[in-house]
């Protein structure tokens, strides 16, 4: 597989076969399965592609067991080759392909076609001609290529291609617009041909052949176009290819470019005013433009929801100002449906100002319901409107308002998900990426301002376009202010929508319309949510914050992700955006009694320590429990080890945040047993850094409540963690403190795992003599308590601290005694630790071959125990043995996986340290 240089940032091309290219070369990416999954993850750039997404793609549902740490492999294997730094970021769910736009060329594409639109809607059309024909340039097949018939990839294959052909008949517009004709005869026969069922392109060639002095072929066109239309499709002719055949019969100067009379009705137009700062939704607005051009013969819904303040009406109105010329009439009306002064229009009400916008006269319209909206759906079949119904309050109110047929356009704005609406196309907002929302901010305050303070305000703003707005036109209001001294007051205020105020705009006032549109259920889980000490939450965790059963609680978090109050970037993950998180956190605090809120809290922070503690024991299963407090909560249930460590790579922020949270109310007992509970997860990850705060803060706690075991474990597992990042002498510090502790205490298990960790830690300081020293003392201890599972690891170190002597015979005596004992007891720790130790010792003896096997044992039980900290440990040493037996490019593969586990666990001197080896 090649390899990329640092410097060359690959370029994505997927406008046909699939391809990575550097300096115009083809990147080697491997086999199918490797480049279907660089396939997938491109489509998906941006944005979370889950393992099991990867895994069902990859093999179907007969995927093998093993199958998530192939992908795993794949990713370290992708990573080498592309070699960027975060390219490819870890989620806890899954994978995410972090890529500028300009580097992939569908998103250049797509760039192009939309300037292309632009210039054509503003009449530039040798202009527009240009850009298309450049976009179209692009493609070298179908998109994907191969892929594309992979269903995952099928939908985003289909979309581009339908981008295609639509960027082709705006091309073929422009270009009539030019004065074009015969030139377009031979490739338009070609398309219809193609693509019998597309009328704009009929339309495009009864125009073409009549400039070409062939009226009669054109008539034809039509005769062809409606006969496939009925035939194939079901479908009369609409009424714009009807009217381009009335043009051809009357030989309408029109065909030819001349303007058509202004008709004698005039036309209704109540759009507001486009916003001049409009910034980004490019691929928001290209999609509603596909599903508008794509679905000419059928009628056009399009609905766009989101979050109160991301730009709802903003991206319709900017929308319908760029379909208007296609319309006579374009109607708007707010229907209410979040408004604090006045209740959601009722259908009635809305038909009734509907119709008379289009002059139907008041005594003509229905008093019943049906038929008024049956009177409405017929003055939309004689008339070519778009409708914007903005504000919609749920699908019952708008379903009333929708046309029959294809004549119209409708554009309908919601802050609930109408999932329950028929529509062409449906658009949920997300915020602003980070170059369109410095865009709009820079837009709408004026001046360049300081890059940095820019970013960081429209950061503090969590990428929301009316906090953009209000940030910058509080800024643009005060000539004395800077971008810095506005991202200092947002960073400093209690809660940043204080600042976000402006005359009569305010954001925490938008986010107090849709709360107080809820129902009382939702509105107390919402705010109870806002307490929620973690990053994000499931449904379990929310059902014991509220105090509800699991489905309940499940039902709450999808009607709040309805209403665009939550996300849900992954399967059953949810958060806040940040701005809506502190106006809940507000709400909660002045809504709920403090009890409450302390109640709720410890439910759910017991809820977080109780599912710790028994997915560590599963980690575990030898190391002895801790005593916990009943909980007024129901733990996640976990079946195995592999679901612990899941449930952990899901909510290890949560957990953390739980703890700070038991610090902050004084739950001392909790603290140090959250710390215990994470403890195993922790070394099995590499979260060196983490686990020294939890036990530090354990430790702080274990000394308030004056619990000296307690307190002699928490100063063994800082010294356990300290030593391997080389701070030897803080690591002895505490070891020494757990010795005398546990000594005065009489833990005789805990004074023995002390001498056992101060070995560990003495190994780093290469004094193998100190080491046995207290291997001895820790395998006195261990027999004299039976506890046979330590004595194993005990003999193991042994083993390693005697090869490192030089006595190899000796050394292997104890390992392979260690090795037997742990696979008569089930240990695999123990059995991939003594496996580790005996590749070691056969390497110093020179059987570089027997060490390679032993490490690769060791390497199989690491994985199989996902302890990703260890895998790390062991890669290096296979490195190393394959570089002895002459195999570089299996030692630098080796090598390479280390490093990445290392850095992955911020365990960055390791790293280099690997990382030096190679080249």
């Amino acid at each position: 597989m090649d390899t990329v240089s640092a410097a060359q940032p690959p370029q994505f091309q997927v406008l046909g076969p699939f391809e990575v290219r550097v300096q115009d070369e083809v990147l080697d990416l491997g086999g199918p399965r490797i480049r279907t999954l660089l396939a997938l993850l491109t489509a998906n750039a941006g944005r979370v592609t889950t393992v099991g997404t990867l895994v069902e793609a990859l093999w179907g549902p007969q995927s093998p067991p093993d199958a998530h740490r192939t992908v795993r492999s794949y990713v370290s294997r992708l990573r080498r080759a592309l070699a960027v730094d975060r390219l490819i970021v870890t989620h806890p769910a899954g994978y995410v392909l972090r890529l500028d736009p300009h580097v992939v060329d569908a998103r250049r594409f797509e760039r192009l076609v939309e300037a292309g639109r632009d210039a054509l809607s503003a009449g530039r059309a040798a202009n527009a001609a240009e850009q298309l024909s450049l976009a179209l340039t692009l493609w070298r097949g179908d998109a994907y290529g191969e892929f594309s018939a992979t269903p995952v990839l099928r939908a985003e294959a289909a979309r581009l291609e339908g981008l295609r052909l639509g960027a082709v008949e705006d091309r073929v517009d422009a270009e009539l617009a030019t004065g074009a004709g015969v030139a377009l005869v031979e490739e338009l026969a070609v398309l219809t041909e193609r693509h019998p069922g597309r009328e704009r392109l009929w339309g495009q060639l009864m125009t073409a052949l009549y400039r070409s002095g062939r009226q009669a072929e054109a008539l034809d066109a039509f005769l062809r176009a409606r006969t496939v239309l009925v035939e194939q499709f079901g479908l009369d002719p609409s009424p714009r290819l009807s009217e381009i055949h009335q043009q051809v019969l009357d030989n309408d100067a029109r065909l030819f470019g001349v303007p058509a009379a202004t008709p004698d009705e005039p036309a209704r137009d109540d759009l507001p005013g486009d916003v001049p700062d409009f910034a980004g939704r490019e691929a928001e607005l290209a999609l509603l433009a596909a599903a508008r051009d794509t679905g000419r013969h059928a009628v056009v819904i399009e609905a766009i929801d989101g979050m109160a303040g991301v730009g709802k009406t903003t991206l319709v109105v900017h929308a319908a100002h760029r379909f208007a010329a296609d319309y006579h009439d374009r109607l708007f009306i707010d229907l209410h449906g979040h408004a604090s002064s006045q209740r959601p229009l009722t259908p009635m009400a809305a038909l009734d100002t509907l119709l008379r916008a289009l002059g139907v006269p008041g005594d003509r319209i229905p008093q019943d319901p049906d038929a008024r909206a049956a009177l409405w759906r017929a003055e939309l079949a004689t008339r070519s409107v778009l409708v914007v119904l903005d504000n919609a309050a749920d699908a019952a109110q708008v379903r009333p308002l929708l046309p029959g047929t294809s004549r119209s356009l409708t554009l309908i704005t919601s802050r609930r998900r109408l999932v329950d609406l028929d529509a062409t196309q449906v658009v949920s907002l997300d915020v602003l990426p980070q170059e369109d929302a410095v865009a709009l901010f820079t837009s709408v305050a004026g001046g360049d301002g300081e890059e940095c303070s820019v970013h960081e305000v429209v950061a503090l703003c969590g990428h929301l376009p009316l906090a953009i707005r209000i940030a910058a036109a509080r800024l643009r209001a005060r000539p004395a202010w800077t971008a810095g001294y506005l991202a200092e007051r947002l960073r400093q205020a209690h809660s940043p929508l204080t600042e976000l105020e402006a005359g009569d705009r305010s954001v925490a006032a938008a986010f107090a319309l849709s709360y107080e549109h809820l129902d009382a259920p939702r509105r107390r889980v919402f705010r109870l949510l806002g307490i929620h000490p973690g990053p994000d939450f499931d449904a379990h965790a929310t059902a014991a914050l509220a105090a509800v059963g699991l489905a309940e609680a499940e039902r709450l978090l999808e009607s709040l992700v309805d209403d665009h109050l939550l996300l849900e970037p992954a399967p059953g993950r949810y958060r806040f955006h940040d701005l809506v998180r502190q106006h809940a956190h507000a709400v909660a605090l002045a809504d709920e009694p403090e009890p409450v809120r302390r109640n709720a809290l410890r439910r759910v922070v017991d809820y977080y320590l109780h599912t710790a503690h028994d997915g560590s024991r599963l980690l575990d299963r030898q190391h002895p429990p801790i005593a916990l407090e009943p909980a007024d909560c129901a733990p996640r249930p976990l079946p195995d080890g592999a679901a612990a460590m899941a449930w952990f790579d899901a909510n290890h922020g949560c957990v953390l945040a739980a703890r700070r949270a038991a610090e902050d109310q004084g739950w001392d007992t909790v603290v140090w047993q959250l710390a215990w509970s994470l403890d195993n997860f922790h070394y099995r990850r590499g979260h060196l850094h983490d686990n020294i705060a939890s036990w530090r803060v354990g430790l702080v706690a274990a000394e308030r409540l004056g619990d000296l075991a307690v307190q002699a474990r928490a100063h063994r597992r800082l010294g356990l963690v300290y030593a391997p990042l080389g701070r030897d002498a803080e690591a002895l510090l505490h070891l020494r403190r757990s010795l005398a502790l546990a000594e005065q205490v009489g833990d005789t298990v805990g004074l023995a795992g002390a001498h056992l960790v101060l070995a560990l830690a003495l190994t780093w300081r290469k004094d193998d003599r100190g080491v046995l020293a207290h291997l001895t003392e820790a395998m006195v201890l261990y027999r004299r308590t039976g506890t046979t599972r330590w004595e194993v690891r005990a003999l193991s170190m042994m083993g390693a601290s005697y090869t490192r002597l030089g006595q190899h015979a000796r050394a292997r005596h104890f390992c392979e005694s260690a090795l037997a004992l742990c696979l008569r007891h089930h240990d695999v720790y123990g059995q991939a630790d003594s496996l580790d130790s005996l590749g070691a010792i056969a390497g110093n003896t020179g059987d570089h071959a027997q060490a390679l096997r032993h490490y690769a044992g060791a390497l199989d039980l690491w994985r199989d125990l996902d302890n990703t900290y260890r895998q790390a440990g062991t890669l290096a040493a296979l490195g190393d043995t394959h570089r002895d037996l002459g195999e570089r490019d299996a030692a630098e593969r080796s090598w390479q996986e280390a490093v990445d586990l290392y850095r992955g666990q911020n365990l960055h001197r390791a790293a280099d340290r690997i990382a030096q080896r190679s080249g």
